[in-house]
């Protein structure tokens, strides 16, 4: 009955959509230039610098700015480092620099603009967790076109670092000596030049001319900044907008129902990244083992799968797939659904339903579990609401709570919630950028705390990073997601995909890169 309930419930919600695009005009693109592309976006990109990636910024980053090593179909690949060696020890880099590349701004790329990039980045306190950079210990300039990184110890992921959007690198001239909050202008060596921001409205890009890895498809993109959903979606019917990009601006329902209109294609990516659960075992209210496992148990996966996102998103059991690099998932413990389990653990763990009121109570008491998230994600509302009433029919009583970004981080680091919503990163990102920031800067961190093996798995997330013996990494990864499982503090839920949406007027195709969380310029053909 409650699956039916559910289902009927997202039948209307789509009704109620339907009808409001249809009230629309579904004619062809409003727009006539067809060199100017437009992407329909849910805020403003008043701060586009790669100190101050988030969620609303990170999607459209590529645009702009290039990273020195790029991470495709699993393998390194050159971007403005062509190449690049460590000494045996893995405590030296050295890179070769691209040569004949200038930032937007006429700046050339060379060793000493690189130097200038990880020299600011090495002490920015939002990079921390890029230990590539944050564990610098020297940096050279061997000639006009090569740098070289020296580090005391040797740390396994500094190139999947270097891959990711919060080190590209910019102008030297855009750095401001010792501010991290803003720069001397949007200035990369990318397929775009940055070229006006109007407040409420939009920001302007055109095509980089100059640009040193072929030619990109617009001669302009603008980014129009339409925050309701709704609204979105309306303006990608008319012609108003071309594209839609990334799942925190998609839901799943939306995307079925814009795929259903003339003239709208939708793609969705492979799937790197995991939408998972932090349980917190330092908590009182979850302290017990057998309360965790029983939420885990609770929990129907393929429910959530096929009511929330039709079917797109497979259940995870594990929380990375072993196409992931160093993740094996040998002897993992799995708990699939079975609600008569969860329900006999609670009652073992002294967690007594109240036939009266239909929730359980611990010594005579009522007992409610704080479950947060992060309300930039349009996903995770429904997520939250969902998972709120599956725990439900075991008798816990579950209190959802959405907050903007840095409130949610705050409280989950201090350790404020029973249940929380945390993804995985995608690649290249995992597993290290999972496991590794637990140490002091997760939801985990605080679940971790109190538990009495907890320093010694902080000892070995230190190990597996600063070893150079990719076995080592491997059974380390291994040996630390099994507790992380075994202790039900971390819950794999389902694979994430990467959404988008476009007009086939204005684009024929478009291909997600190795980045599938961020818009791929170089990634889109033009309609003809």
């Amino acid at each position: 009955m409650p699956t039916r309930l559910f289902r009927i419930q997202t039948a209307v919600a789509l009704l109620c959509l339907l009808l409001a695009l249809t009230a629309c005009s579904s004619g062809g693109s409003d727009s006539k230039d067809k060199d100017t592309l437009v992407i329909g976006y849910v805020g403003e990109l008043s701060n586009f610098y790669p100190t101050m990636v988030d969620m609303h910024n990170k999607p459209v980053i590529q645009l702009v700015y290039d990273m020195l090593i790029r991470y495709e179909n699993g393998e390194f690949k050159p971007g403005l480092a062509t190449g690049w060696s460590f000494n045996e020890a893995g405590t030296e880099l050295t890179m070769k620099i691209k040569q004949g590349v200038k930032f937007h701004d006429g700046e050339p790329l060379n060793a000493a603009a690189v130097i200038a990039n990880m020299e600011y980045y090495r002490y920015e306190g939002n990079a921390s967790f890029l230990k590539a950079v944050s564990t610098i210990d020297k940096l050279e300039a061997l000639d006009e076109y090569t740098v070289k990184v020296s580090y005391k110890e040797p740390y396994y992921p500094i190139l999947h670092d270097l891959c990711t959007p919060y080190l590209a690198i910019v102008s030297p001239k855009s750095i401001i000596k010792d501010d991290y909050m803003k720069m001397n202008g949007t200035i990369g060596t990318g397929p775009y030049v940055h070229e006006s921001f109007k407040k409420g409205e939009s920001s302007v890009f055109r095509k980089n001319k100059d640009y040193w890895d072929g030619e990109p498809a617009y001669e302009r993109i603008v980014v129009k900044y339409i925050p309701d959903a709704a609204t979105r979606l309306k303006a990608l019917q008319t012609g108003e907008v071309d594209v839609i990009f990334s799942s925190t601006m998609i839901t799943n329902n939306e995307f079925k129902q814009a795929t259903s209109m003339a003239g709208v294609k939708g793609e969705m990516s492979e799937g790197s990244r995991t939408r998972a659960l932090a349980l917190n075992a330092s908590g009182e209210k979850l302290a017990d083992l057998r309360v965790r496992e029983a939420i885990v148990y609770a929990i129907d996966k393929k429910e959530l799968g096929e009511g929330l996102t039709y079917g797109y998103e497979k259940p995870a059991e594990e929380m990375f797939e072993t196409r992931i690099p160093n993740i094996t998932n040998e002897g993992l413990n799995k708990r699939g659904f079975d609600a008569a389990k969860a329900a006999e653990l609670l009652d073992q763990a002294g967690w007594k339903l109240n036939g009266s009121t239909g929730y359980r109570e611990l010594d005579g008491k009522p007992i409610s579990l704080r479950f947060t998230y992060e309300t930039g994600d349009t996903f995770n509302k429904e997520l939250a609401t969902a998972l709120q009433g599956q725990l439900k029919k075991v008798g816990l009583q579950v209190e959802v709570a959405g907050s903007d970004v840095m409130t949610w981080w705050t409280e989950c680091v201090e350790g404020k919630f029973d249940i929380t919503i945390w993804d995985s990163k995608g690649a290249p990102e995992d597993p290290h950028h999972f496991i590794g920031p637990m140490l002091d800067q997760t939801a985990h961190t605080a679940a971790l705390a109190r538990l009495p093996e907890a320093d010694e798995f902080n000892a070995r997330i230190l190990q597996v990073q600063h070893t150079r013996d990719d076995s080592a990494v491997t059974s380390g990864y291994n040996e630390l997601l099994n507790f992380l499982n075994d202790k039900a503090i971390v819950v794999p839920v389902t694979r994430a995909k990467e959404l988008i949406l476009y007009r086939e007027d204005k684009v024929a195709d478009y291909s997600f890169g190795g980045l599938e969380n961020a818009f791929n310029p170089m990634g889109v053909r033009k309609a003809e």
